[in-house]
């Protein structure tokens, strides 16, 4: 099975559609979470990723603050605008949807959350001893999770040796048969990396490989999208530096 794995999708439609469109032939989805919040599309994100039927779609704590269940206490002036934006903008059914979501998915081989094992909806695993402390809380294959808007996978032995979760290049392909690892596919709208491509992550089930991808989309249109929405000017200058 091939899964196309999306992750921190933040609203933003031209970045969803052009992943979708170059993604190739794919089999089933994975949303790791963070549909809404920054971007200009949030409704049309969401209808999005419906329609894509995920056999796996998982909360996150933008998505969790768009719907009410997450204090903004932690948000920057600028997140907290956009919030409650993101929060006005959505439907009933995106409501909803969002409402059903769960923060974690365990199967045979694979855990798939937003942000960590150890909290599922906020925890950046960024680090060697993070990632060693999240090993001990899982015992598949490989947990899958976004949240850093960082492309990068970390195994267990890495982490023990006190070496910090390694940043792929465009293309590359992860063998998950030799240990354990924690892989995050990056984000699909709003990338932190100094790198404004999306980024997003294919994942086959059989071969039990990782390939993971960046491609350029139109970064002036969602921008354009953006400031015809009123949302707050770092949030749209940001995107094209990747920042």
């Amino acid at each position: 099975m091939r899964v196309l794995m999306l992750s921190d999708v933040h609203a933003n439609l031209v970045a969803l559609e052009t992943v979708v469109a170059v993604a190739g032939e794919f089999d089933a989805v994975w949303n790791l979470g963070d549909i809404v919040g920054y971007g200009p599309k949030p409704g049309e994100c969401v209808d999005f990723i419906i329609s894509l039927n995920p056999s796996a779609s998982l909360i996150g704590n933008h998505d969790w603050a768009a719907i009410g269940r997450l204090q903004l206490d932690e948000f920057n002036p600028v997140a907290r605008f956009a919030t409650y934006w993101t929060t006005a903008q959505l439907k009933t059914e995106h409501m909803h949807y969002l409402e059903s979501l769960p923060n974690r998915v365990i199967e045979e081989h694979w855990m798939l959350v937003h942000a960590s094992p150890r909290h599922p909806i906020w925890e950046y695993v960024y680090t060697a001893k993070i990632a060693e402390e999240n090993f001990e809380l899982f015992d598949t294959d490989v947990c899958f999770l976004g949240h850093t808007h960082v492309q990068l996978y970390i195994s267990e032995s890495m982490a023990k040796a006190g070496m910090g979760p390694a940043q792929p290049h465009d293309g590359m392909v992860l063998q998950i048969t030799d240990e354990r690892y924690i892989v995050n596919p990056g984000s699909v709208g709003q990338p932190r990396d100094n790198n404004p491509d999306a980024a997003f992550a294919i994942y086959d089930t059989e071969e039990r490989t990782v390939t993971f991808r960046r491609v350029p989309y139109d970064v002036a249109l969602t921008q354009r999208q953006m400031d015809k929405a009123g949302l707050p000017r770092p949030l749209i200058t940001r995107l094209a530096l990747g920042v």
